[in-house]
């Protein structure tokens, strides 16, 4: 409570100042803490809240920063650090020039502790013309501004404007206490308003950079040119063309700073126009020669020319998969909006990645690609890579290391190009450890058979085979009916020496629905092999047989008879079952037509819900009677008319004969409009009440379900009972299966 955040201002927003209270509950929550804050003197905290920004040294540039463990750099955000180091490397010429247009008073003062904040010649004539204007007089309103108040304008006024007087006022303090912050001598902090203004300045924006600050940064963007030769031409031109290009397009975009978007995008002309106008002013005088003002005239300027796919649909660049992780992270504990904007913020993160064991990892995955270093380290051969083309092959890296505190993540890479990182986004379907897990769990199964079984006496055995609703169980009691003395080992033994098909011209309902599948050495496929020999072939076909023995073994004992379920003999549970069913399907379909319709218009509910209909009178029709059951012919016509396409309307009496008929129901009304009839009665319940909650739907939807789901338990659907119960049948016993596996 000893800080005072600020509420707008361009560069308070971009830079994430404006948000730090909510950063810092976000990371608080996620288990960070505050370490250290600065605390405002009573005098600061007033200032501030009237609106005057902290005398901070803020930099002119600023953006994320990711370190590695040992301090060294990760990640910088484009555009952190292209601005001029010193006032000393900007160009003399460029600075006169600068004050020339815009304050010329900043190089003129004789006294070393005026306020280069306040112009007061500037200032006088604003006042007028503002007071003037206000009075209604035909003139044109000019601002006062130096460059030291339009550097508070744009970073910390609100939408880098000034607004009013009082924000004038606000602005002219601001900049004089950040001025006299040092002491009373200002021509040092002269010095640092020209280097921040040329290092902040916004100029423009483009489709593939987002904003431009700086005059370095818009010599890149907007020219193509590399900035440290720009001011190098500029100083040391080995031809006086040279100089002259070099000078014309620096010259350009201190010209394009009062209205960057007009200049540098919509009208060059114009822009080259005042860039010429200048540099015959800057002649006369005298911060030009004369001559080379006359070849600046000459030049032209040379806007960058975008290459086709450049801007919002370019290739993303290759980056880090460490940084990539650690600012994606980074933009989901922030909640921020995205990349761009997480990049803005003036922020450094210390991440736990060794940098240069990032990069050596890097660099050796790039090397594997590379047939020659391959041979070179042995890594050619049999059951290494022998065949094929290396740079085809794609490897993953995650290195932890362990600490007393935690786990510490110290590489975090693969070499796929492109923003997919192998490591967090990718799912492995590993079939071989798939068929482990089944082998494991088949000799689990035989062999608590054998411990139910073996204690039994032969007659026992043979009722209980009798009784074996499932093949591992009959099995395991004629193998034991034949050798009651048979050990757990040695009948897991023969268990694994089982044969099964490996024939893949069969489909196997799982899943709710039949699937085929395939081996993966179709010489297999008309192979009858063992387990043992399945496995050490990794045959696909055995181990789906073998899983659906296993399916059965555990629905045989689930606490229900599936047989007698399945053929109504046990009615009862039969009708049970097939209510649960629907209710979950139900609530399904409610859910998903929540998400679906929830906060939409009326208009967007009609265009989801009827497509390409959505303008004809007949399918409007049919939808606002299986919302409304009981309209008039009066209300469904000022329906129609409102919603449909003009020559689309019939007379709502004759739409009323054909679909206002007592017999017809919610069924009824989705099978004309081809929807699920929950999806249908979700979406009018929404329209009428657009407040409602899931919660609310799923509670007002008892009647809607009942009539959804009356088609189910006609006797004529016995087809679409039994396929929902065998489903149901399987999902119980992979529920049963599950802490085996686990």
């Amino acid at each position: 409570d000893k800080v005072v955040f600020p509420k707008s201002g361009p560069d308070d927003v971009r830079r994430g100042y404006t948000r730090i209270p909510e950063f810092t509950r976000s990371l608080e929550s996620r288990g960070f803490r505050v370490a250290e804050q600065a605390r405002f003197s009573p005098a600061l905290a007033l200032a501030a809240r009237f609106g005057i920004s902290p005398p901070y040294r803020e930099p002119a540039q600023a953006g994320l920063a990711i370190e590695g463990e040992d301090g060294s750099d990760l990640f910088e955000a484009p555009g952190r650090n292209t601005g001029f180091d010193s006032y000393q490397n900007i160009p003399p010429v460029v600075v006169r020039s600068l004050l020339f247009i815009e304050n010329r008073e900043l190089g003129n003062s004789s006294s070393p502790w005026s306020n280069p904040a306040v112009d007061w010649g500037r200032w006088a004539k604003a006042v007028l013309v503002y007071s003037a204007h206000g009075m209604g007089l035909p003139v044109r309103v000019e601002g006062g501004s130096t460059l030291a108040v339009q550097v508070e304008k744009y970073r910390h006024s609100e939408d880098g404007r000034t607004g009013s007087p009082v924000d004038k006022l606000r602005q002219v303090l601001t900049a004089s206490l950040r001025i006299y912050q040092e002491g009373p001598d200002t021509r040092e902090e002269r010095h640092h308003i020209i280097l921040d203004y040329l290092n902040s300045v916004p100029l423009g924006a483009t489709r593939g950079q987002g904003e431009v600050f700086g005059l370095n940064q818009a010599i890149s963007v907007w020219f193509g040119l590399e900035p440290s030769r720009v001011m190098n031409d500029i100083r040391f031109g080995k031809t006086p063309a040279i100089q002259a290009r070099a000078l014309k397009h620096t010259l350009s975009l201190l010209c394009a700073v009062r209205a960057p978007s007009r200049y540098l995008r919509e009208d060059r002309a114009a822009l080259e126009r005042r860039a010429n106008a200048y540099a015959g002013l800057l002649a006369r005088e005298g911060i030009l020669d004369a001559d080379l003002a006359e070849l600046v005239r000459e030049v032209p300027l040379s806007f960058v020319k975008r290459a086709p796919g450049s801007g919002r649909h370019r290739p993303i660049p290759p980056t880090s998969k460490a940084t990539s992780r650690i600012r994606i992270d980074l933009e989901k504990a922030l909640a921020v909006r995205g990349l761009y904007d997480l990049n803005r913020l003036h922020m450094n993160v210390e991440s736990t990645v060794d940098a240069s064991l990032q990069r050596e990892t890097e660099e050796l995955m790039a090397n594997l690609a590379d047939s020659v270093y391959l041979a070179q380290h042995g890594l050619l051969g049999k059951h290494l890579l022998s065949e094929g083309n290396p740079k085809n092959v794609v490897y993953s890296v995650l290195l932890c290391e362990r600490t007393p505190e935690r786990n510490e993540v110290r590489v975090h890479a693969d070499n796929l190009k492109g923003a997919f990182d192998v490591n967090e986004g990718m799912k492995m379907s590993l079939g071989s450890t798939a068929k482990v897990r089944t082998l494991v769990h088949y000799l689990e199964v035989m062999e608590k058979l054998h411990q139910e079984v073996s204690v039994l006496d032969p007659a026992s055995i043979e009722d209980y085979e009798r009784s074996a609703r499932d093949p591992l169980t009959r099995w395991t009691c004629e193998t034991l009916r034949e050798k009651p003395s048979l050990s757990a080992d040695s009948l897991l033994t023969r268990a694994i020496e089982r044969t099964y098909s490996a024939s893949p011209g069969e489909m196997f309902f799982t899943g709710g629905g039949l699937h085929a599948f395939v081996n993966f050495d179709s010489s297999d496929n008309r192979r009858i092999l063992t387990i043992r020999d399945a496995a050490a072939r990794s045959t696909n076909l055995v181990f789906v047989r073998l899983m659906r023995d296993l399916v059965r073994y555990h629905e045989a004992r689930l606490p229900y008879d599936t047989q007698r379920v399945l053929s109504g003999a046990d009615s009862l549970r039969r009708h049970e079952m097939l209510s649960e069913i629907m209710e979950e399907e139900s609530r399904t379909t409610l859910s998903r037509a929540f998400r679906t319709y929830k906060g939409l218009t009326m208009e967007e509910t009609l265009e989801q819900l009827l497509g390409s209909r959505n303008r004809s009178a007949r399918h409007l029709a049919i939808l606002y009677l299986a919302w409304n059951p009981t309209a008039s012919a009066e209300s469904l016509g000022a329906w129609v008319a409102r919603y449909a396409a003009p020559d689309s309307t019939l007379p709502p009496e004759r739409l009323m004969e054909m679909y206002a008929r007592s017999w017809l129901g919610l069924e009824d009304y989705a099978y004309l409009l081809d929807k699920h009839p929950l999806e249908l009665w979700s979406a009018g319940a929404l329209a009428k009440n657009p407040s409602l909650t899931r919660d609310g739907l799923l509670r007002e939807s008892g009647e809607a379900q009942r009539l959804a789901s009356e088609w189910l338990f006609r006797s004529r659907n016995l087809r679409p009972q039994n396929l929902r119960l065998i489903t149901r049948f399987e999902r119980d016993a992979f529920a049963r299966m599950t802490p085996y596996w686990r």
